[in-house]
Formats: structure tokens, C-alpha cells, sequence
């Protein structure tokens, strides 16, 4: 039986996805409300599509695919032009997409190791997600003029930044555990 790749949760992810060049003009063109706007739709659409494709029985592997590689773009693109205008310190930025590139590489390691590749993101991961798309909200809403972070902006990058650390460490513990099992099950595996 195949998936029925076209129904409504994929259709929202692939609207967060093309939401993604618009932030990004917008950014550049300095429309801060607008940005900030279209940014909060899109991070939102993120929890509505989950729970939609769970609540109307439509999670499809494309769908799943689909919602990270959206969920990063949003992220990632929001925060490298976010920290070009000057508004997220580059150490904050780096941090992020070190862990990012850490397990990017790490999950294709496993695979070529293992063969396969079975990724459930961890609390910490989560956690990770949410504080990133939080601080990106917040920074695009007190430059749009609609909060004033003046007194808690410092405090948001180090908490960021920490479990920007805290969550790659320990996506490496994890994985690097399941690496070892992986190795030593193969070399122990009769030929």
C-alpha cells in the first residue's frame, strides 16, 4: 500500500518551506514587522502539521523527511541573516550550526556504518529546536518594535548557547554509543 504523499499536513510543511526565501528578503530589506510576522506563521505551522498528520492518520515518511529539512531551513537561514544585520552574535550562530554539522555528519557516519538509520530527536534535542525558534521569534519581535529585550537579550544567547552545547554533546554520546554497539556487533557477526 502506498503513502498518500499529498494531504494537508504536507502542504503546511511545504508552505513553511517557501516561507523560508520570504524571511529572508524580508530580513534583508530590513521590514522587521513583516519578518517577524511571516516567521512566527511559519515556526507555528510546524506544531499544526504534526499535530494534523497525527490527528487525520496522514504521517508519511515524505512528510517527516519534509518537516526537518523546513524546520532547519526556517532556522538556519533566520538566524545566518539575522546575525548578518548584527541583531545574534556570530559565537551564539556558530555554536548552532556546529552542533548542527555535528549531527548531520554523525547520522551519515552511522548510516554508512550500520546501513541504516533510525533518528528519534531526544528531549534535549527538542528543547534545543524550541529554544532556537524562541530566541528567532524574540529577536525579530524587538526589532519589529513589538517587545523590548533590552535587559534579557544577553541572558536568551548564553541559555541558547549552552543548550546548543549541552544538546550536540549529547547527540555524540548517544550516537557514538550506538556507533561502538554497531562496530562490535559486526565484528562479532560469524562470516
Amino acid at each position: 500500500m502506498s503513502e498518500r504523499v499529498f494531504n494537508l499536513p504536507n502542504v503546511i510543511t511545504l508552505l513553511r518551506l517557501a516561507a523560508v526565501p520570504g524571511v529572508a528578503w524580508l530580513i534583508l530589506q530590513q521590514r522587521w514587522d513583516a519578518a517577524c510576522w511571516l516567521f512566527l506563521a511559519a515556526a507555528i505551522s510546524d506544531g499544526i502539521d504534526g499535530l494534523l498528520a497525527r490527528w487525520l492518520k496522514q504521517m508519511t515518511q515524505l512528510g517527516a523527511a519534509l518537516d526537518t529539512v523546513a524546520d532547519k531551513a526556517l532556522g538556519v537561514v533566520t538566524l545566518v541573516m539575522l546575525t548578518q544585520v548584527g541583531a545574534i552574535p556570530l559565537w551564539v550562530t556558530l555554536a548552532i550550526l556546529l552542533r548542527d554539522s555535528i549531527i548531520v555528519l554523525g547520522a551519515l557516519s552511522y548510516r554508512g556504518l550500520a546501513g541504516h538509520l533510525d533518528i528519534h530527536p531526544t528531549w534535549l534535542g527538542k528543547t534545543h529546536m524550541f529554544a532556537e525558534l524562541s530566541l528567532l521569534s524574540l529577536v525579530l519581535g524587538g526589532l519589529a518594535g513589538l517587545l523590548s529585550l533590552d535587559d534579557w537579550l544577553h541572558a536568551l544567547f548564553i541559555a541558547v548557547f549552552i543548550i546548543a552545547v549541552a544538546s550536540g554533546v549529547q547527540y555524540v554520546w548517544i550516537w557514538g554509543a550506538k556507533a561502538r554497539r554497531e562496530r562490535e556487533a559486526i565484528r562479532l557477526k560469524p562470516r
